[in-house]
């Protein structure tokens, strides 16, 4: 292994719950209750398109842009104050770091989101590149994403690692020719059976990977 490019959210931070909490959060500083149910169904939905539906349900005087902004704060207060590394990442990847080993992220969030944790959790030094599906425009079923990780720090897709905790970002990088490495999440708990099928190789703890 040359490279190793890392997913962010559930596989090296402890963030897959943080916008289920900001809903939360939003709702109960806005004075409404709703049910399991609503939750689960407005929790599947992007904001663009769940907003107006809990406007018009619950009567806000707000509108789409205003609670968007709010969601956005509250989101990147958690990022920049509260998500912890998965036990175990930071000193994988100082370890990978002091191996020589060049080390990217590709991720489905943002820059404004990661960078704020990683420099607080002191790993964003060891982070050669990142990647973003909004550059390369298509989701992480496809390679896009991967290969432009691996083009930026000049890895050529065999020699790299890909590290993710879902099933789309797995079969993405196997189309893109990487050895791909399954990471354990409680959130993707039912999906371990699949995970473990269509990955190279599969990991509970990031101890397992530690020399």
């Amino acid at each position: 292994m040359k490279g190793a490019i890392f997913d962010v959210d559930g596989t090296l931070l402890d963030s897959m719950n943080v916008w289920w909490k900001v809903t939360s959060d939003f709702f109960r500083n806005n004075n409404i209750v709703i049910t399991n149910d609503m939750a689960a169904e407005y929790k599947e939905m992007p904001l663009e398109e769940s907003i107006p539906i809990i406007i018009k349900e619950f009567g806000l005087n707000m509108t789409v842009e205003e609670i968007i902004g709010e969601f956005q704060k509250m989101i990147e207060k958690e990022y920049r104050e509260n998500i912890q590394l998965k036990p175990y990442a930071g000193e994988y990847i100082k370890q990978l770091s002091s191996s020589g080993i060049k080390i990217a992220i590709a991720t489905s969030g943002y820059e404004s989101l990661c960078r704020p944790a990683f420099e607080r959790l002191g790993v964003w030094q060891y982070i050669n590149a990142c990647a973003f599906t909004s550059e390369v425009g298509v989701n992480k079923g496809n390679p896009d994403i991967y290969l432009l990780a691996a083009e930026k720090i000049g890895v050529k897709p065999c020699e790299c690692v890909v590290y993710e905790d879902i099933v789309l970002g797995i079969s993405g990088a196997k189309k893109g020719g990487f050895i791909t490495c399954a990471v354990s999440d409680a959130t993707n708990a039912h999906e371990t059976d699949v995970l473990k099928k269509e990955a190279d190789s599969y990991i509970e703890s990031w101890k397992e990977l530690l020399q």
